[in-house]
């Protein structure tokens, strides 16, 4: 069973991605801090990140950035999961950090779903 990584400092928003992604299938693990993501990386490994860009302490980019730095987890699949509107910078940061997909949080539920099988390969 794919296992996901919801990393959002908004618990409700892991609360419903867990819900909709649960029923398709996935195994949700959530993070509600760059911190607790890291540290939850290193027990668990998963098949997809899920980051929210802007949080409190560190944002999505450090944490992407530390990600990418432990050999362990330096290929990891990530898409950002956010309400930030990325213009031709942030386009450019994603593909700096290797970041598989750009998802907005005001999402429809069916394209989320057929994106997400589309990154893991399910």
């Amino acid at each position: 069973m794919p296992r996901i990584m919801i990393v959002d400092d908004d618990p409700e928003i892991i609360d419903l991605t867990r819900e909709i992604l649960g029923d398709e299938g996935y195994t949700v693990i959530g993070a509600e801090s760059g911190e607790e993501c890291l540290k939850k990386l290193k027990e668990e490994p998963v098949d997809l990140v899920l980051m929210d860009f802007f949080m409190p302490g560190m944002d999505g980019r450090t944490v992407i950035e530390k990600i990418r730095e432990t050999p362990d987890l330096k290929d990891a699949k990530i898409a950002f999961f956010t309400s930030a509107t990325f213009r031709k910078r942030g386009m450019e940061i994603m593909k700096e950090l290797n970041i598989v997909d750009y998802i907005t949080k005001s999402f429809d539920m069916d394209d989320f779903i057929s994106r997400i099988k589309k990154i893991i390969g399910k």
